[in-house]
């Protein structure tokens, strides 16, 4: 699963989680991201020949809800490590989405989230790179 259809949901995801959209109050940030930083990050389907999508992430819980980003949710932490974190998020006539995040320095993450959106499944996996900080160009 996933290609183009899932390309245009992460894009309008993160374009949201950027433009200062009103978010729901913040849950408690997790161990396991505790090092890693908001600002410009390249997220790639691994193994695609695409290039990596970069996007500005003003607040990194967002990386846990790529997909079910505008929907009311609830928020289930099933494992949260000082390099792991998996949470549960159940979102009332929407669907619920089940995303583990490896971190793997505070710069490169590995992100696997699956689940049912508006009753389709879906399994999708990124590599998630931080190139800077949003507006800036460092690599």
């Amino acid at each position: 699963m996933g290609g183009l259809p899932l390309r245009g949901a992460l894009i309008g995801a993160l374009a949201l989680a950027s433009a200062g959209v009103a978010q729901p109050v913040a849950a408690p940030t997790l161990r396991a991201m505790q090092s890693v930083a908001p600002g410009q990050w390249a997220l790639r389907s691994p193994g695609s020949p695409e290039a990596a999508r970069d996007s500005c992430v003003a607040d990194t819980a967002v990386l846990f809800r790529l997909r079910l980003r505008s929907a009311q949710c609830s928020r289930f932490v099933i494992d949260d490590t000082p390099r792991i974190a998996t949470v549960h998020y159940t979102c009332p006539g929407s669907g619920h989405v089940r995303t583990t995040i490896h971190v793997d320095t505070p710069r490169a993450l590995r992100i696997e989230s699956e689940g049912i959106v508006d009753g389709m499944p879906f399994a999708d996996a990124y590599e998630a790179r931080r190139v800077g900080t949003c507006g800036g160009r460092s690599r």
